[in-house]
């Protein structure tokens, strides 16, 4: 079974991520985005889902709240939602497509 935590973990440190509702909705519109995580209590989830999926572009619901994303992600701040333009190598594009 593959460790979510890791892969998002490795992914937003050897790929190219924007953190933040303003930054994601911006790569959405410029559909640069590959997938979008969102944290169960992310303030936007609604709004950022509707724009995902009208672009077609991926979303990953991350089945704890944005102080835990913002840990697994190596932050030192909450994270409620990032966009991945570039995975950095890690399978976390596959991760999502099989959810």
């Amino acid at each position: 079974m593959v460790d979510v935590d890791k892969v998002l973990k490795s992914t937003v440190k050897k790929g190219k991520v924007m953190i933040g509702s303003k930054q994601v909705k911006m790569v959405i519109s410029d559909e640069t985005a590959k997938l979008i995580v969102l944290a169960k209590n992310c303030p936007y989830s609604s709004e950022i889902d509707k724009l995902a999926k009208k672009k077609k572009i991926l979303v990953y619901n991350y089945n704890s709240n944005s102080i835990d994303l913002g840990h697994t992600c190596g932050k030192t701040f909450a994270v409620s939602v990032f966009a991945v333009m570039d995975d950095g190598g890690s399978n976390i594009l596959q991760l999502a497509k099989k959810r």
